[in-house]
């Protein structure tokens, strides 16, 4: 029997928000399973060419460079869903004024944190700062900080291709740009490991494909749309404005959630020297494995769920959330926790028995920092998509100050250990008091709001159906 056709019908069935979901999570899987294929040839390339302690620095400079490409002050997040509600409405006008003021205000932002880069690193002395010992990274590191930050401050402004493609339900674009860039950064590594550069060389051609592909990806979407006509961008005062206060929720859980990515890593640095970030980020490095999986998946809902407010489908967005709960504890967590156990022995097959492996302490509790944050994933990315984020701009203050402090205070009595234990116990709050009790509360409101919005409100078939995203074409 040919299964084919059977499941081409099934896919002319899905709605439209279905097949651009199916699309994004396809694409995704594909372009981050060839990016682990090229991260797992570079980095012992890397390590190897660097040596441990400039390549501890390189991974320390990518999460400080991380900060700064989320300093937008939640302008791209809150800019994503309103570009998706206006795209779902028919408003093309109203979403080309929308980004060309926020195309304005991010190159802006940019060229003055730049400017910033230029004026604080040659006051720094970041052999203290990240406590360097080798006389050859320490005579390399400024020059490497720079180049750094200049990368992630020309790839600031051009963010927004990511936030474009996603409004428009075709995140499938910005998965195969990222696949490009990540052949062309391992590219870059090879080059210049060949070529024996120095720290600084060997950051730019690790970051320059993914800066290209992305203004590849932008410059595409502009050409579709017919936006490419500079003369033509205003910034409108009036309409930053009103993402302003939206954006500014979104900020804080950017800082939030870039802290708790970076600090580790920088505290670790700071604290025990750049050489004791290698091990937690190779254990770290496992564990991403499984984020890469629950982000392919999860990734695509944010714009749907944005779109399905707009239409005022309630009901899908309640059963999607619990079918992605579903997924992660089945799909992600259980499986991370046989990537816990062999955690070790893989790492050795990859960079080598000699290299600075993390303990199996180390290992265990990243995977349960991990797992609480994988859970909090589908509750975030629901209200995120919805913009019901204002209620949790308060607990993720509080976590921000409670891991922050906590690592700070455990790094150098217990480690890396500590600093892990530090970022779970400060997160707790933020998972319970503020994702699932505030879901809980928007999920009580929807009760009365389960008719569509009147502009696009259209007699559809009633069908019983398990899977959350099925549902019939609308015509």
């Amino acid at each position: 029997m040919n299964p084919f056709p059977r499941l081409r019908r099934r896919f002319a069935r899905l709605s439209g928000r279905s097949r651009a979901v199916g699309l994004f999570f396809a694409t995704s899987v594909t372009a981050r399973a060839f990016g682990i294929c090229c991260q797992l040839l570079q980095v012992p390339v890397a390590v190897k060419s660097l040596g441990t302690e400039a390549f501890g620095l390189w991974m320390a400079l990518t999460s400080v460079g991380t900060m700064i490409m989320f300093a937008d002050f939640g302008m791209g997040q809150g800019a994503q869903n309103k570009l998706s509600e206006a795209f779902a409405a028919g408003k093309e006008r109203a979403a080309r004024e929308l980004c060309g003021s926020v195309a304005v205000f991010l190159c802006s932002l940019g060229l003055l944190l730049a400017a910033g880069v230029g004026l604080i690193v040659p006051a720094l002395d970041f052999t203290a700062l990240f406590n360097l010992t080798d006389p050859m990274v320490q005579a390399q590191a400024p020059r490497a900080i720079t180049v750094t930050l200049l990368l992630f401050c020309v790839n600031f402004p051009l963010g927004l291709a990511q936030r474009l493609a996603y409004s428009r339900q075709r995140g499938w674009m910005h998965n195969i740009a990222q696949a490009l860039g990540g052949a062309g950064s391992l590219g870059g590594v090879l080059l210049a490991a060949h070529l024996h550069l120095g720290l600084a060389e060997f950051i730019a051609a690790a970051q320059l494909p993914l800066i290209l592909s992305n203004a590849g990806l932008l410059a595409l979407q502009l050409i579709q749309l017919g936006w490419f006509n500079f003369r033509t961008v205003r910034f409108h005062w009036a309409t930053m404005r009103e993402l302003l206060g939206l954006g500014a929720c979104f900020g804080i859980q950017q800082v939030q959630l870039v802290l708790l990515i970076s600090l580790p890593q920088i505290i670790i640095s700071t604290g025990l020297g750049a050489a004791a970030v290698t091990p937690y980020n190779l254990a770290q490095r496992v564990f991403n494995l499984f984020a890469i999986v629950q982000n392919a998946f999860m990734l695509p809902l944010w714009p749907a769920y944005s779109d399905a407010k707009a239409r005022g489908e309630f009901d899908w967005i309640r059963r999607t959330l619990f079918f992605s709960l579903r997924v992660t504890l089945l799909g992600v967590i259980a499986p991370m926790a046989a990537g816990a156990l062999f955690a070790r022995p893989i790492l050795a097959l990859w960079v080598g028995r000699h290299a600075a492996l993390p303990s199996e302490s180390l290992v265990w509790l990243l995977f349960l920092w991990n797992a609480v944050f994988f859970l909090e994933q589908p509750f975030g990315y629901m209200l995120a998509g919805i913009s019901e984020v204002r209620r949790l701009t308060f607990y993720a203050v509080v976590s921000i100050v409670a891991s922050a402090g906590l690592m700070y205070l455990l790094v150098q009595r217990h480690a890396q250990e500590g600093v892990v234990v530090g970022m779970v116990v400060g997160f707790l709050p933020y998972l319970f008091l503020g994702n699932i009790a505030e879901t809980v509360r928007v999920f009580r409101q929807m009760r009365g709001q389960r008719k569509p919005h009147p502009a696009l409100a259209k007699p559809r078939p009633v069908t019983l159906q398990a899977d959350c995203l099925y549902e019939p074409n609308q015509r």
